[in-house]
């Protein structure tokens, strides 16, 4: 009965993602949509986990750990109709090809943020 249950629950969250994609979808919205995919070892400032710099940009930033994450990530941004995505880093990079589709290639994290602004 849980499992129906759950089902049930999961069908009606999904219906109500995509009615509410669906409204959203004419909102006159004109603004790009970045999104920054960048290998967590190179999105680090000395200690602090992730580069004050990433915190300020104008988009949606992901630092992905292992190939599978930054596959995940770049495949999301894509579906999701992003206008650009930013990737930086061996794995970001690679998984532009594991996901197939593009995105705007940058050398490092300064690279990245030129790119993103």
């Amino acid at each position: 009965m849980t499992g129906l249950v759950t089902q049930i629950g999961a069908l009606l969250a999904a219906g109500a993602m995509a009615a509410g994609g669906l409204l959203g979808a004419g909102s006159g919205r004109s603004a790009p949509r970045t999104a920054v995919v960048v290998d967590a070892a190179i999105a680090r400032d000395g200690r602090a986990l992730v580069d004050p710099r990433l915190r300020s940009l104008d988009a949606d930033v992901r630092l992905p750990r292992t190939q599978s994450e930054a596959t995940t990530d770049v495949r999301y941004f894509a579906a999701a109709g992003y206008d650009r995505v930013i990737v930086a880093g061996l794995r970001s990079t690679a998984a532009v090809h594991d996901a197939g589709t593009s995105a705007v290639t940058a050398s490092g994290l300064e690279g990245a943020l030129a790119a993103a602004r």
